[in-house]
């Protein structure tokens, strides 16, 4: 008997290609508008976010930082937030969502963050990934 297959062999099991978050970065309060949209792994921290949104909007990564979300803070060790070490995948986002991502808090850079999309990744594509901005 012929060995059956839950997918197309020869393409990727779609059980373990991993998922993808697409979201949208904007900085708030600035005239015109920055945005960045980057898509990351599902698997990926808040602290690897942080990271991501760091290179996207061309900061520096030395001052503090911070996400709400659902009233819940994560982010520096310094502001006696939670941990940041958890995986976007625990927090239970849906398309849609929306959170804030503060950094250097003295002058306070507030961006909104919104999960725009999910989907799985794309053969042979490296992420994180900055697809587009202004």
């Amino acid at each position: 008997m012929p060995k059956r297959f839950p997918f197309e062999p020869g393409l990727p099991d779609p059980s373990r290609t991993p998922e993808i978050l697409q979201f949208k970065v904007w900085l708030l309060g600035i005239s015109p508008l920055v945005w960045r949209r980057v898509q990351v792994r599902a698997s990926m921290t808040l602290r690897e976010l942080h990271g991501v949104i760091q290179v996207a909007m061309g900061w520096e990564g030395i001052h503090l930082f911070q996400f709400t979300l659902r009233a819940r803070r994560f982010g520096s060790r310094e502001l006696a937030a939670r941990t940041p070490d958890v995986p976007l995948s625990e927090l239970r986002l849906r398309s849609g969502t929306r959170f804030r991502y503060e950094y250097d808090l003295n002058v306070s850079w507030e961006h909104e963050v919104r999960l725009g999309s999910r989907h799985q990744a794309a053969p042979h594509k490296s992420y994180p990934i900055c697809l587009d901005g202004d």
